[in-house]
């Protein structure tokens, strides 16, 4: 059999994003083997790690499902109780069990949906300790992938809350606004009766009766995964240990990992090398549809795929009673995905149903659960094709129907994104941006502060990166001289050389905000105290947006004890007021001139 290899080039071909489907109360998204692929009577059920891992494999699993359709093996993932999109997160009060219930009918689902009769489970972190602790339950299962599985469960508590402390010296998030529950990151916090199962786990202490083939992608150097490689070959289990290659650039930031393409060749050689892997499927059982809708209370949230070949995926948060005519949609930046970070974009289209705002959030080409487009560059961080995305899924929402008003919302690279798109298209009738580092861009790549770069230049890290060639210093002498400019632009002529551009630039902000104004587009701009991307706003509006004046369209709110990503619970729930105010307002603005011509 010739092994086929994973390509280095993500964007491969033009593809569809995954289907959704509903069973229970959960979503999940199904990859469809290739239809011009080999026929294979297995599918691979993948399972979640938690946290700021979830969020840094999100669009690793979507990889893998898609490298794995290649090669005719269909798969299904999914949300656990609690975390990303999941619907259902009084569940979580019953602990692990919970999760471990809905992998048994997100099992039977797949094999449902697929035809094949042997089921994988392929899981990371925590959810490759669940894919063997639940191995003795799924009687069709055929093998399973171990991912850097958490072997102990105190231990791994401890690790997250070393991580988060980590985490929140980086956003410089006060002491005493930070999470400190138990297993808590970024933001996120696990569920408490989770975590206390969690501190229960201990795979070495496991008893392995199944003889199933395992591969374990072992972290270089970590002692515990060299000890169950050992339990599992005592077990009788056929093993396949590799080294997980890759595994720190993929999960220690969200904004710059790698991909473990060699990871994936591996998995996939291992897939095709397994018995049951040349065997024929059976007929479907059931085919999924086109959109899959869970219901909660007052929420309707619906799973859809839009756009042109269905490329994007998204979801629709509906309230089952009265809505008011207005909806909003919500962009993710380009390391998060539609759940946002910290689940921030969940929590705020859940609580804009609650008062009977519609929203639809969706990830842009490339980011979270859609796929690359052709031809565009790889980094979307500041991507202007994805304001091409954006007026997709304005189209979408308009042939809905039912939504007069409509608010559009984005922050960090989506702020950036959604304001162009304002700009650009003339049917949003408001937009709400929080942290815009820019409202026109003209760096190479992103950049940083002076005083991070600074900061940069005595760290060793970043002399191993010039060293190594993997620092663009064109980008980044572009990127510092600009911000000098900036610096110092107050007390330039706007005819010294220098500033010219700078001073250009900032006419052209400016004619972008008279556009929105003469079209009494509302605009609410969010900082943080203390964000950079206030530098570039006191260069375009003055110190303390003085010029912000001369547009009665524009109000501007200034967020205290919150960092560039609004981590701290009480700066999101500050923001959701803010944005069910400005949806409201909308909707009291239609009624108003319905009234005034009635």
């Amino acid at each position: 059999m010739v092994k086929q290899t994973a390509m280095k080039d993500e964007e491969g071909k033009g593809r569809c994003a995954s289907q959704p489907t509903a069973f229970g109360s959960h979503i999940g998204l199904f990859t469809a083997a290739d239809r011009d692929a080999p026929k294979s009577d297995v599918a691979v059920l993948l399972l979640n790690p938690w946290g700021m891992e979830e969020m840094c494999t999100r669009r690793f699993y979507r990889i893998l499902a898609e490298r794995f359709a290649d090669i005719g093996v269909a798969s299904l993932r999914f949300d656990y109780p609690g975390t990303a999109n999941s619907l259902d997160d009084t569940a979580t009060e019953r602990g692990l069990s919970a999760w471990s219930e809905v992998i048994g009918k997100a099992a039977f689902e797949l094999k449902m949906l697929s035809g094949a009769r042997s089921v994988i489970f392929l899981g990371q972190g925590i959810g490759a300790s669940l894919a063997l602790m639940q191995a003795h339950c799924e009687p069709s299962l055929a093998a399973i992938a171990l991912l850097a599985p958490v072997l102990k469960g105190r231990v791994y508590l401890r690790e997250l809350s070393l991580f988060s402390r980590l985490i929140d010296d980086g956003l410089g998030i006060k002491p005493d606004l930070r999470d400190s529950a138990a297993g808590s990151i970024a933001g996120l916090r696990m569920p408490r009766a989770v975590a206390d199962d969690i501190k229960a786990i201990d795979l070495n202490g496991l008893q392995i009766t199944s003889k199933l083939p395992i591969l374990l992608a072992e972290r270089p150097g970590l002692e515990g995964d060299t000890t169950l490689r050992d339990k599992l070959e005592a077990a009788g289990c056929k093993l396949r240990a590799i080294a997980f290659a890759g595994y720190d650039a993929l999960v220690s930031n969200p904004l710059n990992q790698d991909i473990p393409d060699a990871l994936v060749d591996e998995l996939i050689d291992w897939l095709q090398s397994l018995p049951q892997y040349p065997g024929r499927s059976a007929p479907p059982a059931k085919k999924p549809s086109s959109i899959a809708s869970v219901r909660l209370g007052a929420i309707r949230e619906t799973s859809v795929r839009f756009g042109p070949d269905d490329r994007l995926y998204g979801i629709l948060c509906e309230p089952t009673g009265g809505p008011t005519g207005v909806s909003a949609v919500i962009l993710t930046t380009a390391y998060d995905h539609t759940a946002g970070w910290a689940r921030s974009a969940v929590e705020l289209a859940r609580e804009l149903a609650t008062v009977g705002v519609a929203s639809l959030r969706f990830d842009s080409a490339g980011v979270g659960d859609s796929p690359p487009v052709l031809a565009r560059r790889k980094q979307v961080l500041y991507d202007e094709a994805q304001i091409a995305d954006v007026a997709i899924a304005r189209d979408y929402v308009d042939s809905l129907g039912g939504n007069q008003r409509t608010l559009l919302i984005g922050r960090c690279s989506g702020a950036y994104v959604a304001f162009r798109s304002t700009v650009d298209d003339p049917r949003w009738d408001a937009c709400l941006i929080v942290n815009p580092v820019a409202f026109r861009w003209r760096f190479k790549g992103l950049p940083k502060t002076l005083k991070a770069y600074l900061r940069n230049v005595l760290d060793l890290e970043t002399v191993r990166r010039l060293w190594a060639g993997e620092v663009d210093i064109a980008a980044v002498t572009k990127n510092i001289s600009m911000r000098l400019v900036d610096r110092v632009a107050g007390s330039l002529s706007p005819v010294f050389a220098p500033a010219k551009p700078l001073t250009q630039l900032t006419r052209q902000v400016h004619a972008d905000f008279h556009a929105l104004a003469s079209r009494g587009t509302q605009l609410s701009i969010v900082y943080t105290e203390g964000d950079e991307g206030q530098e570039m706003f006191r260069v375009n509006f003055g110190a303390a947006g003085e010029k912000l004046s001369g547009y009665p369209n524009v109000n501007l709110h200034l967020f205290p004890d919150a960092d560039h990503n609004l981590t701290p619970r009480p700066a999101r729930e500050r923001l959701i007021e803010l944005v069910k105010r400005q949806a409201l307002a909308l909707g009291d603005h239609r009624r108003d001139k319905r009234a005034a011509h009635g």
